[in-house]
């Protein structure tokens, strides 16, 4: 099985550095494009932490382990992923291959595969299939989830309508599944199914730009319980005046969250997560900030975290060291008592530009978490990040 799988993505690899040489193919006024990327790395992580055991005495315990493992968001080992977009006119196909997990039992899965529609002038498109890129979600880099895929579910129709008399206006809806286990299929009928639609809208201007997505839960959707799971809510907004104020200088501010469980009489469920970023380019300098304000049942901090790098082109290379750092408080009922702080961490970075397409980072991550007043968990790990696009 691990042959066959390599086998396969090493056959697919050839074609897409092939599809690379020639990325646009034509067959009348039908195209195709592939794009794709492949990530890998080697990862080291201790861990340490101190115990009060049954006679009231410290004790220090510790772990350690090595694997392949690209630990940003490659999955378990890495990933492979391959892109295919055909088209023609105002009608195509989208599909992605994505694998992230290379053991004997791993299935081979398509991130995504949908059909899609640009009618009436370009002012209303209709997706449907298992669906990606939604107009309406955070957008990251902290919350990457979207709310057309949240939930058991990835399958959908999503209509997006541009008028022409509002430019930069899209307001749209999605049909698909429940977004939690339904145990009772004698309810699932189409008013329950309508009930758990998302609703969202965008705006952009020269200024600004602003989404918002809204998704609705019903009675039949539910996770072995009788209560209401609640409803959940994106949003994003950014500033684009600095960037043309300053023309010197590349500066982006923008927030976006994600308000969870809205309603829900579970309070276990009900989390908001609420995002700040600024990022300021200047020249070789790279500065970062990034503010959170997560709270819930389970999570109720500040979270405070700050890069700096510098870019030095050495020939066709260009090395970008950096170091980042994050203080996270707690606040709220669920504080641990006696604590001055719930974590901190320092993270330099060393990344090699070997060209646009391919690049090599090397991490090293050292973390500091306070249990109580007299017990603490110690993290550290490294990570050699390998990425390749084509």
């Amino acid at each position: 099985m691990k042959i066959k799988i390599i086998s396969i993505a090493f056959a697919m690899l050839c074609m897409a550095v092939f599809l690379h040489a020639q990325p646009l193919q034509y067959f009348g006024d039908t195209k195709l494009e592939f794009a794709g990327e492949i990530k890998a790395g080697l990862f080291w992580e201790r861990v340490e932490w101190t115990v009060i055991d049954r006679h009231g005495d410290l004790r220090a315990e510790a772990e350690e382990r090595f694997k392949f493992h690209h630990n940003d968001d490659a999955g378990e080992h890495g990933r492979f992923r391959l892109d295919m977009n055909l088209f023609n006119n105002n009608m195509g196909m989208k599909v992605r291959f994505q694998q992230t997990n290379f053991s004997e039992f791993a299935d081979n899965s398509f991130d995504f595969a949908f059909a899609y529609g640009d009618f009436l002038n370009e002012q209303l498109r209709l997706e449907i299939g298992k669906l990606e890129g939604s107009p309406y979600s955070a957008g990251g880099p902290d919350i990457w989830q979207n709310l057309d895929r949240f939930g058991s579910s990835a399958m959908g129709i999503r209509t997006e309508i541009k008028p022409n008399f509002v430019k930069g206006l899209s307001i749209g809806f999605l049909l698909n599944g429940w977004n939690q286990a339904n145990y009772f299929p004698e309810k699932n009928h189409l008013v329950d199914l309508l009930s758990e639609t998302v609703v969202g809208a965008s705006y952009t201007h020269d200024y600004f730009h602003a989404r918002l997505s809204y998704r609705f839960d019903g009675e039949s959707d539910v996770y072995n319980h009788d209560w209401f799971d609640g409803t959940d809510m994106m949003y994003r907004l950014e500033e684009r005046i600095l960037r043309e104020l300053l023309s010197d200088h590349d500066i982006r501010l923008w927030i976006n969250g994600w308000w969870r469980g809205i309603g829900s009489e579970d309070m276990d469920i009900v989390n908001y997560q609420n995002w700040l970023y600024a990022d300021w380019y200047t020249g070789q300098y790279i500065t970062q900030l990034r503010f959170g304000y997560h709270t819930g049942v389970q999570r109720n901090e500040i979270q405070t975290r700050l890069t700096f790098g510098y870019k030095i082109p050495i020939g066709t290379i260009e090395l970008v060291p950096s170091i980042a750092g994050l203080f996270r408080l707690d606040f709220g009922e669920s504080v641990t008592k006696d604590v001055p702080y719930k974590l901190f961490f320092i993270e330099p970075h060393l990344r090699i530009n070997l060209n646009s397409r391919a690049h090599v980072i090397f991490v090293y991550h050292f973390e500091h978490e306070p249990l109580c007043p007299e017990t603490f968990k110690r993290t550290q790990w490294a990570n050699m990040r390998v990425q390749y696009s084509f």
